[in-house]
């Protein structure tokens, strides 16, 4: 663990979502995401730090889940069904 309580590194990161979600993320995974929040995100340094530790102390890194996974579903979504909702 960390000398610092809630800034875990990428492996540790990568084992506490193992637990969490019951299935592994892959390093390929973590950095798909870092690269994405560096693009979309724009307080992505709050959530992914210049040390390469992932702070999950600030409610930053679950705003960062929330925006991920609206933008994820937005993505995905029939673009028809918008022009409905639209109308």
């Amino acid at each position: 663990m960390s000398p610092y309580r809630y800034q875990l590194t990428n492996e540790e990161f990568r084992k506490e979502w193992s637990v969490q979600h019951n299935k592994p993320m892959s390093r390929a995974t973590f950095w798909r995401r870092k690269t994405w929040a560096q693009e979309h995100y724009p307080q992505w340094r709050k959530v992914f730090l210049f040390d390469g530790r992932i702070d999950l102390d600030l409610k930053e890194y679950q705003k960062f889940e929330s925006f991920y996974s609206e933008k994820q579903y937005e993505a995905h979504q029939d673009p028809h069904l918008k022009i409905l909702e639209e109308m």
